[in-house]
């Protein structure tokens, strides 16, 4: 139904305000409306449009609904209740609301939208080929769609056309999920050798572990590589990288105004993902060999600790993500894990990057017989040398789909880590193996539920062998 003169007026003065992030400002206008008019397709839309950015997924979610009973011809409250569905994992609701959507779309802009989000669903969900295949439809229609582009790297990456896909993963930078930095008007590094060249990290801690291991490719063809890290990762990277200069400024306000004079002056800057346009045509040209060095002192000081326990040591952690990246699919309790938990007589050590003590408490009391502990001092600080010395000791790592497992592969330590259909680009789509790091093992979900009674019995058996010759 067309907005009266009135409400158009107020329409594009809330959207002003929600486009300003004055959320509640936006959402006083949009109330009175509502209240007089509680069936206005348009006005219901833009207050979910607000309350989705005010992070209020479920409210936002109702009121895209009620949308689409008011106004059922309109596409973009299907697209907008599908995107709110997906965000809070609901992916199969989500899908039948694009599908809906593509049925109803008379707008090129509309249009666009929808094949972004319907590719994006697919490598939420690790169907990378049907998210490559909406991203090549969206652009035959869209050639400079650069949501299409970023997606369809997504998409190769996972699929193995690193080729291609590095150069498509690069439209990502600069949107929500990948940073880029401009420390001043130096221009993005091309891979030129000979440059001075500054590397910051981007995404997650884990994605800077990952990416790191194309770090010495750089050093090895730069005349000087500055890393701007997390400064959760400067003392382990300082030590792993000794021929580049380490600053943990990645997330300061001032960035490279805290550095030292003579490493302000450089050629070019890059995301630290990025290099593999240069370095990873394909996955053969990952070594997959350990390139992270912790502190040996403090490993020797684990290791005098373990040689005590006279047992397996194993680390593990239950719970990775956040709501956005798929969390409510990488978590479990300890009370699931318990036929892992029993299957050996380990000393299971807490890799859990937020306080487990409760729940190792309340967990130990129910089943004393169970050797779990957790080392506060390794994985609840700020240096993340502390938790690499911890992690570099162990006999093995398991975990869900988290920062440590690429920990445990950047030392080169055993790492099994457990993998859901909500994947991510890096663990591909099969097998056990991924390119980045030779010592981790990837155990894929194939069923609803983890078979953590077979996966207990495959961790037994690993340390059989040596058991038996101890004993």
């Amino acid at each position: 139904m067309p907005l009266t003169k009135d409400e158009a007026r107020k329409f594009e003065a809330a959207k002003s305000l929600w486009e300003q992030a004055k959320y509640d400002e936006a959402y006083d206008i949009v109330r009175p409306v509502l209240t007089d008019a509680p069936y206005n397709g348009s006005f219901l839309a833009l207050a979910g449009v607000i309350y989705e950015k005010a992070e209020n997924l479920p409210v936002a979610y109702h009121l895209f609904k009620s949308a689409t009973q008011v106004e059922p011809n309109e596409a973009n409250h299907w697209v907008n209740l599908g995107r709110v569905a997906e965000d809070m994992w609901h992916t199969q609701e989500a899908e039948r609301h694009y599908k809906v959507a593509l049925k109803k779309v008379n707008r090129d802009d509309t249009l666009r939208i929808l094949y972004g989000n319907l590719a994006a669903l697919c490598i939420d969900n690790a169907r990378y080929e049907e998210a490559e295949k909406w991203c090549e439809q969206a652009l035959t229609k869209f050639p400079d769609f650069r949501l299409g582009k970023s997606n369809l790297g997504f998409a190769q990456l996972a699929l193995g056309k690193w080729d291609k896909g590095w150069a498509n993963y690069r439209y990502a930078l600069d949107t929500p999920t990948r940073t880029k930095f401009q420390y001043g008007n130096e221009p993005e590094w091309d891979g030129t050798p000979g440059k001075r060249v500054v590397l910051y990290g981007e995404q997650g801690i884990g994605d800077e572990i990952s990416f790191a291991s194309m770090v010495p490719d750089a050093i090895d063809i730069c005349r000087k590589v500055v890393i701007d890290c997390d400064l959760r990762l400067a003392n382990l990277f300082a030590r792993s990288f000794p021929q580049a200069t380490v600053y943990g400024t990645r997330k300061m306000p001032h960035d490279c105004a805290l550095w030292k004079e003579e490493d302000t002056q450089f050629d070019a800057s890059l995301a630290i993902g990025q290099i593999g346009e240069y370095f990873r045509k394909t996955p053969a040209d990952c070594p997959g060999t350990p390139y992270l060095i912790p502190d040996d002192d403090r490993v020797l000081m684990w290791r005098a600790l373990w040689a005590k326990k006279k047992k397996p040591v194993i680390g593990i952690a239950w719970n990775g993500g956040i709501p956005r990246t798929g969390m409510k699919f990488r978590k479990w309790t300890l009370e699931q894990l318990l036929p892992v938990l029993s299957s050996i007589d380990a000393h299971w050590v807490s890799l859990e990057y937020k306080s487990a003590a409760k729940a190792i408490g309340e967990f130990k009391a129910r089943h004393p017989e169970i050797d779990l502990h957790e080392y506060p001092h390794a994985t609840l600080t700020r240096d993340y040398d502390d938790t690499a010395a911890l992690v570099a000791s162990l006999d093995m790592v398991f975990c869900v789909q988290t920062a440590v497992a690429h920990l445990g592969g950047a030392l080169g330590v055993p790492t099994w880590v457990c993998v859901p259909p909500t994947s991510q680009w890096r663990y591909g789509s099969k097998g056990e193996d991924v390119p980045w790091y030779k010592s981790v093992r990837v155990l894929r979900q194939v069923s609803k539920a983890w078979d953590f009674k077979a996966i207990g019995r495959q961790i037994a058996d690993r340390f059989t062998p040596a058991l038996k010759n101890a004993a």
